[in-house]
């Protein structure tokens, strides 16, 4: 009687799985490498966003591109506070995993062609 009843526990926490609704992203900034003019080969173009006040960034996204280098990351990347004026890291370098109420930058490196995402969610 054990085995149908795991069974269906395992088919029902399958389904509760299945069903879980993904994130519903509040926002996201895209950034890139372009081309760029003369003897600058290229030009980053960052993206800023804005937390709004009373509101903290959770769920932070990111997603890196470099075709030129077949090089992809979901790695979490940090962004740059334009209000606190310094890199939103924790005690050890790593990217934090919220951010407070503030304008933000997110930039991505490479060769042009090079494209990121950053997505949020508010809570």
């Amino acid at each position: 009687m054990k085995k149908p009843l795991f069974a269906v526990s395992l088919v029902a926490v399958a389904v509760l799985v299945a069903l879980a609704p993904a994130p519903v992203w509040a926002g996201s900034c895209e950034a890139r490498v372009v081309s760029g003019t003369g003897a600058i080969q290229a030009q980053l173009e960052p993206c800023q966003f804005t937390v709004p006040a009373g509101k903290t960034a959770v769920n932070l996204s990111c997603e890196r591109h470099n075709p030129a280098s077949n090089w992809s990351s979901t790695a979490l990347c940090k962004v740059y506070s334009v209000t606190q004026k310094r890199d939103m890291v924790d005690g050890q370098g790593n990217p934090v995993t919220s951010l407070p109420p503030g304008t933000y930058r997110f930039a991505v490196g490479g060769e042009p062609g090079a494209t990121g995402i950053f997505k949020y969610t508010l809570q």
